[in-house]
C-alpha cells in the first residue's frame, strides 16, 4: 500500500493516541516518524513505530512521562524524560535550548532517562530553519561491541549536525556510528532477507549474513567509527547522568532504555552578521558542489542533500508499505482496541479518521 505524508502522520498519531499517548505528544512523535519515512530513512519510520508500541506494552516506554528540568543555569539545561519517548524529550529540550541560544548565543541541553529520539535529521532541519547551528548526539540500547570486542556495550550512537545557509542547500548530517541501524536488521528479518556480512557479527564476534544471528552491529570506518561512538556516548551520558554500557536496559527484554542525549545550539549571528555567515556558507557549498569530479560521477552531493531530494520526490509519490509491515501495524492496532471493518491500513485509516472527526466534534461542542 502507498501512503501520503498526511495519511502516515494521521495513522501514526491515531495509533499512538490508542496506545495512551496524549494528543499533542502523539502529533509531535508522528511528525518525526513521518519525516523519517519521507526522507528515505525507513529504519526510524513506521517500522520503528512497531517497536515503540511493543515497548509500551512491556512497560519499557512511558506514554505519559513527566518531563522535568533538573538544572537550569544560564545557557545550560539538564532534563529528565521519565523514560518517555526521546522524541518528546529532545523536542522539548530543543525549544528551551533555542530560547537560551537566542539569549546567550549558545544553548546546551543534556537529558537522561529517555528512549529512542527518532530520526535525527528532523532536529537538524528544524535548527537550520531557525538559523541555528545544531550538534546533537545520543546513546541507545547497546547494539555494538568495542572495536575488537564481542560484548555489546555501545549503542548506534548517532551524530547529527545542522548548519544553515542562504540560498544553497543547508548542511545536514545524520549518521549512525554503526554501519546500519538495528532497525535495518529487524526489517531484513521481517522480510526474510539476508544482510551484508559487514553489517553485524554473531555472538562469538564472527561476521554473519543471517539477521536472526546478528548480535553486535559493526562500526563505520572500523576503529574510527568506534571512536566516534565512544565520544557520542560519553557526551550524552556523563554530563546528564544517563545510563551507559551495561546500565542501559536490555533490548532483547524490551527494558526501559534510560539513555541520554547532548544537544548544542549555536547562534551564528553572535560571531558575525547572519547574512555574512550565510554568504560564506553558500560559497563553501558552491566550492564543494562545483569542484572537479571523479570519472563517471555526474554530481557531488552535500550531507543531507539526497535525503532532501527523496523528501521532495516522496511528497509527490507517497511511500510504499510492505505487506509484512502493514500486517504487523494492523495487528498491533487491534491489540490496542482499534477495531475496524475490512483489512489493511486503508481500513485502519478509515477508522482513525472517524475517531478524529468525533474528537473534533466534541471539542467544538
Amino acid at each position: 500500500m502507498k501512503l501520503s505524508y498526511e495519511q502516515e502522520r494521521r495513522l501514526v498519531a491515531g495509533i499512538l493516541r490508542a496506545a495512551n499517548f496524549p494528543g499533542e505528544d502523539a502529533e509531535i512523535i508522528s511528525r518525526v516518524i513521518t519525516h523519517s519515512d519521507f526522507t528515505g530513512v525507513p529504519s526510524h519510520g513506521l517500522s520503528r513505530l512497531t517497536r515503540y508500541l511493543r515497548q509500551v506494552q512491556q512497560g519499557a516506554l512511558n506514554p505519559r512521562p513527566r518531563f522535568e528540568i533538573l538544572r537550569d543555569d544560564q545557557a545550560v539545561l539538564v532534563v529528565d524524560g521519565d523514560n518517555g519517548s526521546g522524541i518528546l524529550s529532545v523536542n522539548r529540550a530543543y525549544e528551551l535550548a533555542l530560547a537560551k541560544a537566542r539569549q546567550f548565543g549558545l544553548g546546551l541541553a543534556t537529558g537522561r532517562r529517555n528512549a529512542n529520539i527518532g530520526c535525527g535529521s528532523y532536529y537538524a532541519w528544524q535548527a537550520v530553519e531557525d538559523d541555528m547551528i545544531c550538534l546533537l548526539c545520543c546513546n541507545t540500547y547497546a547494539f555494538a561491541a568495542p572495536y575488537g570486542g564481542a560484548e555489546r556495550l555501545l549503542g548506534t550512537n548517532p551524530l547529527i549536525v545542522g548548519i544553515p545557509t542562504g540560498d544553497a542547500h543547508p548542511l545536514v548530517l545524520d549518521i549512525s556510528t554503526t554501519k546500519v541501524a538495528m532497525g535495518k536488521i529487524q526489517a531484513a528479518q521481517r522480510e526474510g532477507q539476508s544482510i551484508p556480512p559487514d553489517w553485524a557479527s554473531d555472538y562469538e564476534g564472527r561476521p554473519t549474513t543471517d539477521p536472526a544471528l546478528a548480535y553486535a552491529l559493526s562500526p563505520i570506518a572500523q576503529h574510527k567509527g568506534y571512536g566516534l561512538a565512544v565520544i557520542a556516548e560519553a557526551l550524552s551520558t556523563l554530563l546528564s547522568g544517563a545510563a551507559f554500557g551495561t546500565d542501559v536496559g536490555l533490548f532483547s527484554r524490551l527494558e526501559p532504555e534510560n539513555t541520554g542525549f547532548f544537544l548544542l545550539l549555536i547562534d551564528p549571528s553572535r560571531f558575525l552578521p547572519l547574512e555574512e555567515f550565510k554568504r560564506s556558507a553558500d560559497r563553501y557549498v558552491a566550492m564543494l558542489k562545483g569542484s572537479r569530479k571523479a570519472p563517471e560521477v555526474d554530481e557531488i552531493f552535500l550531507p543531507g542533500e539526497l535525503e532532501r531530494r527523496r523528501y521532495e520526490e516522496l511528497m509527490v509519490s507517497g511511500i510504499s508499505v510492505s505487506p509484512a509491515l502493514e500486517e504487523e501495524l494492523c495487528q498491533l492496532a487491534r491489540q490496542l482496541g482499534l477495531d475496524f471493518a475490512g483489512e489493511g491500513l486503508s481500513a485502519l485509516l478509515c477508522r482513525l479518521e472517524k475517531d478524529a472527526a468525533s474528537l473534533c466534534s466534541q471539542d467544538n461542542s
